[in-house]
């Protein structure tokens, strides 16, 4: 197994965004959901929440994106290590 590092950390930071983009959604989800107010009754300020979420959801997204389009591999090429 050949160590590529530069695979690795492309592969760590697109894995972090990622990470980061799907633990804004389901707080948003759970935020916008009118069955689960119960979940969320310890924040009293639920419009930060929501901002603070997609804000976390757009940075995440804008650093993904710059990720790809900097450092994305050529098809067809193996990047899992």
């Amino acid at each position: 197994m050949e160590l590529n590092l530069q695979n690795h950390y492309f592969n760590a930071l697109k894995l972090r965004y990622e990470s980061q983009i799907e633990e804004a959604k389901a707080n948003l989800a759970l935020y916008f959901s009118n069955t689960n107010l119960a979940a969320i009754g310890e924040h009293s300020d639920l419009l930060a929440e929501h901002d603070r979420w997609i804000s976390q959801y757009a940075e995440a997204q804008d650093k993904l994106q710059t990720l790809m389009s900097l450092f994305a591999p050529a098809p067809n090429t193996k990047i899992n290590g």
